[in-house]
């Protein structure tokens, strides 16, 4: 994924350009964000419903600090928007793990684990 530092999109870098503004991509500026950065996009775009740019913000965040567990916890809210459940129960596991006895996070694994019960019948 490719991050546009002139619209703020993100995008499969095949070309070399931004298919939404047209702007050439480098790759430097965006590939050296902060992983706070990355956060803070991440939940603007979750804000504007722009979950699929979310996800792989908080994907960059979390190779850049993998012992985030707010990271992992909204990487599973946005994919538990998205429909995917079990990638949603893993990620709010890590965050359960990197983040011990928060109650949002065990109400999001129960949830997590009713939509994969309903899925499998």
């Amino acid at each position: 994924m490719a991050f546009c530092n002139v619209c703020h999109n993100m995008f499969d870098n095949v070309d070399g350009t931004c298919p939404h503004c047209g702007a050439e991509y480098t790759g430097a500026e965006g590939e050296d964000r902060s992983h706070e950065d990355l956060f803070k996009e991440a939940t603007d775009r979750i804000k504007a419903g722009q979950v699929a740019d979310a996800k792989g913000l908080l994907t960059q965040a979390i190779k850049q600090d993998e012992q985030n567990g707010r990271y992992h916890f909204f990487l599973g809210s946005v994919l538990y928007k998205m429909g995917q459940h079990r990638e949603a129960f893993s990620a709010w596991q890590r965050a359960d793990r990197l983040m011990p006895h928060v109650d949002r996070i065990h109400k999001c694994l129960v949830a997590a684990r009713q939509r994969i019960a309903e899925e499998e019948k």
